[in-house]
């Protein structure tokens, strides 16, 4: 929001709505708040990377062991000198040589064939199916959401219980209780004045929290308003301080995945509390000419990955971190007519970190025996969530996911 010096007392307070809107997510003194732990626990703290589109697994981590994926694509597969080899069959794409780099110091676990039941193809649907967790039904909350719901179920004054570094907020994080901000831009997520009169800037703030405190606290949700706008202002404006005081030497990869990952580092690093980060990377629904569109995400993500856990390392909190990546749907096995391929239904996933007992888990999908023309998935999803929720998270899994799911040995 921008003011002007002829702005009205009205107008001024009208649009002071919008970021009075915002102190309802959060309070400027619990910003360094997280859940309720035990005496002496270290905090935890989760960072999702969501890869849109639907990433094309067998290109990423690639059974070059295998004639059948060769025979299948022609034109787009992988040579095996190419590959960044991790065993005698198994590699990852040339572009990844960070993330092997990472994989070397056993700080990166891949679970091969994740799917669910009944898979769906449509972006929409499998993206939501991977949000909620709950592939049978249409969920109004995320699972995520629902962890946050009950992980600050005894805290009356909820400060950042999560931060999406998104435009909008993915369903992962919806929850009935919790409300949770997306802060794309840490400069856009502030109360704005008259850029034509920046030395006004502070008389301009006292303005606005004065005619805060002075508001009607008789008329409707007054109260409420006026300890909102309050406490968003000075929210922001200590997280922009977080985000200016950061000191760190490692080099992100530019773009959007590499700017979130580094304001993610720079908010663990200042000390806000938040139990969990979501951050994403779009471009993977590659349809035509995927070789080279995939390389130069793939980069991304890898490059984006070492940089991260390396800030972390520097500022001592690489332990205390775990990073998931995952998409809505892997590829089907054979390419198409345009040197790309099609949605398709099972995908690896990739849990990084310090703390990660590195390797490879599950089984990898068939590549001979198919469901018209795709992999059925070995390792249900919810899976590895429920792992995350219990090793990690340290909250009751089936409470949170509705059933009972195997706890992977990678954390």
């Amino acid at each position: 929001m921008t003011i002007s010096r002829t702005v009205s007392r009205r107008k001024f307070i009208q649009g002071g709505l919008a970021m009075g809107a915002l102190g309802l997510m959060f309070d400027a003194e619990g910003l360094f708040a997280s859940p309720v732990q035990a005496a002496g626990e270290r905090k935890r703290q989760l960072v999702l990377i969501q890869l849109s589109g639907g990433n094309d697994g067998l290109n990423t981590v690639i059974p070059y062991g295998a004639g059948a994926y060769y025979d299948a694509r022609p034109q787009i597969a992988i040579a095996q000198n190419d590959v960044l080899k991790l065993t005698d069959q198994l590699g990852l794409h040339p572009a990844m040589s960070g993330l092997q780099e990472l994989y070397k110091r056993s700080n990166v676990a891949i679970i091969e064939g994740a799917g669910y039941p009944g898979a769906n193809r449509s972006h929409f649907r499998s993206i939501e199916i991977w949000q909620t967790a709950e592939p049978e039904k249409i969920g109004d909350t995320g699972w995520l959401g629902r962890y946050l719901d009950l992980a600050y179920a005894q805290k009356q004054h909820v400060s950042l219980p999560a931060v999406n570094v998104d435009p909008m907020l993915p369903k992962s994080l919806f929850a009935r209780k919790i409300v949770v901000p997306s802060v794309h831009n840490i400069y856009e997520f502030r109360f704005r004045t008259d850029p034509h009169f920046r030395k006004d800037r502070e008389k301009q703030l006292a303005a606005f929290e004065e005619i805060y405190r002075d508001f009607d606290s008789k008329r409707p949700h007054a109260e409420l308003l006026q300890k909102a706008g309050l406490e968003a202002n000075h929210a922001s404006e200590q997280l922009l301080k977080i985000v200016k005081a950061y000191k760190g030497n490692v080099k992100y990869p530019a773009g959007k995945l590499g700017d979130g990952l580094k304001f993610i580092s720079q908010m663990i690093s200042g000390g806000v509390g938040a139990p969990v980060f979501t951050v994403s990377l779009d471009g993977f629904d590659t349809h035509a000419n995927q070789k080279r569109a995939q390389a130069n995400l793939l980069k991304q993500l890898s490059e984006g990955l070492l940089a991260f856990q390396t800030d972390l390392k520097e500022h001592g909190l690489d332990e205390d971190v775990l990073t998931l990546v995952f998409s809505e749907f892997g590829r089907r096995v054979g390419e198409n007519s345009g040197k790309g391929t099609d949605h398709g239904t099972a995908e690896p996933l990739f849990i990084v970190g310090s703390q990660v007992k590195g390797g490879i888990y599950g089984e990898a999908p068939s590549l001979t025996s198919l469901d018209n023309g795709d992999l059925k998935y070995t390792v249900d999803f919810r899976t590895v969530y429920a792992t995350i929720l219990e090793r990690w998270l340290a909250a009751d899994s089936q409470e949170i996911l509705g059933k009972h799911f195997e706890i992977l040995p990678v954390v």
